[in-house]
């Protein structure tokens, strides 16, 4: 059964009605208060919850960076450009020897690749004509003497005669057609004695020029040097100047270099340069240079004497010579593993950040910077782009690294 509320019982303590009223914003601020305490409690807590947690993922970053080897670059105004020419290697001397009269191939006394002293035999002709013809001219000139002999005793009594039909000419005791016959005589006598000296003259002549003959039937060196090649073998029937030998000065060596005028001009005569060929290395001295500029080419050739060899070279073989110029440009020298491709013919390089705080001088984070190749020299680039005097690049394994990425310095850099 439902009961009806008391009407006295709203009115029968005012006080208990006023009391309430007023504990009711007392309660509001102490739950406000306490949803205060639990913001402010909850916002330290994430605050320290975040902090430890970016500790702990700054710590996890620096344990599992990348050791990279790094190195300090520093700005050029310059660089060089090494360029190689190639020269040949040639005899100091090179020539064929060969007879200057045809005749017949006797001997052939050295064979290829042997080393000759200057006026060492090399060749003889068959000689038994030049001696045949000596036999001749010996006789003639024996011949030839014996007839001045007769001539001088003729031209001794013809004189002899003169004299006394002179003094009698001179005292009329004879006629003037008989002294005219004994000077006649005298004279006569006189162009038998000079003919037959002429005759021994001419013999001796004869003979001179045969020994001439018979000593340059033997071939000779002359030079010092090695025998290339043997163009003739005995039995051979040669004509004058045919080549039988040819012979290289090889122990003095030269290098004939086509060089480009701008080269050239910074060249000086008596300089030294060193040359490469096949790992041998070369020392020469510049020793002139042409004075014409060959038209096929467009080069000026250079001649340098070798001085020193680190191992035997051969004549006819190429040898290298490195010349630098400076290029005046501002850039920086890089090593070529330094280098990675980008985008449009660019180049890239990464450059290292130091991490903040304590950890600065061992870790970093990395950062792409675009380059422009000028030149490459054997290890290294001379390139130019955003880089700044003084920057850490990463000189190698750029395939591990991406932008932003935290890596470690090898030790001792």
């Amino acid at each position: 059964m439902t009961q009806t509320p008391d009407p006295r019982d709203a009115t029968a303590n005012p006080t208990d009605k006023t009391g309430a009223a007023r504990a009711r914003p007392a309660r509001m601020k102490i739950i406000i208060g306490g949803v205060l305490l639990l913001t402010i409690a909850g916002a330290v807590l994430y605050t320290r919850s975040s902090a430890q947690a970016n500790l702990d993922e700054e710590q996890t970053r620096l344990a599992r960076a990348l050791m990279v080897e790094t190195s300090q670059i520093k700005a050029q105004d310059h660089y060089q450009i090494h360029q190689k020419y190639s020269g040949r290697i040639v005899a100091g001397r090179e020539s064929d020897h060969g007879f200057d009269k045809g005749g017949l191939l006797a001997e052939v006394l050295v064979d290829e690749g042997q080393r000759v002293k200057k006026g060492d035999s090399l060749a003889r002709l068959d000689m038994r004509r030049l001696e045949a013809r000596l036999g001749e001219l010996d006789a003639e000139l024996s011949q030839s003497i014996a007839l001045d002999h007769q001539a001088g005793a003729q031209l001794d009594r013809a004189q002899a005669t003169y004299d006394r039909y002179k003094v009698l000419r001179q005292q009329s005791h004879i006629s003037a057609e008989k002294f005219d016959q004994v000077k006649f005589d005298l004279a006569g006598r006189k162009a038998q004695k000079t003919a037959a000296e002429s005759a021994i003259l001419r013999t001796k002549a004869a003979l001179k020029s045969l020994r001439v003959d018979q000593a340059l039937a033997t071939l000779t060196a002359r030079f010092d040097g090695s025998v290339v090649r043997r163009y003739q073998d005995e039995g051979t029937a040669l004509g004058a100047g045919a080549p039988v030998i040819r012979l290289i000065e090889d122990e003095k060596l030269e290098i004939h270099l086509g060089l480009p005028e701008a080269a050239v001009a910074k060249l000086s005569p008596g300089d030294i340069h060193v040359f490469q060929q096949n790992g041998t290395r070369l020392t020469a001295r510049l020793r002139a240079t042409h004075a014409r500029l060959d038209p096929a080419t467009r080069t000026v050739t250079a001649l340098f004497d070798i001085l020193e060899t680190s191992a035997p070279v051969h004549a006819g073989s190429l040898a290298q010579l490195t010349l630098a110029h400076e290029v005046p440009a501002n850039g920086f020298w890089l090593p070529s593993d330094a280098l990675a491709e980008s985008r449009r013919g660019l180049w890239s390089v990464y450059t290292v950040t130091p991490a903040k705080g304590n950890h600065g001088a061992t870790h970093g984070t990395v950062a792409r910077q675009e380059l422009q190749l000028l030149y490459t020299d054997s290890e290294r680039v001379f390139v130019r782009g955003t880089l700044q005097d003084g920057d850490r690049i990463v000189t190698g394994g750029l395939h591990r690294l991406v932008p932003g990425q935290m890596v470690k310095l090898a030790k001792g850099q």
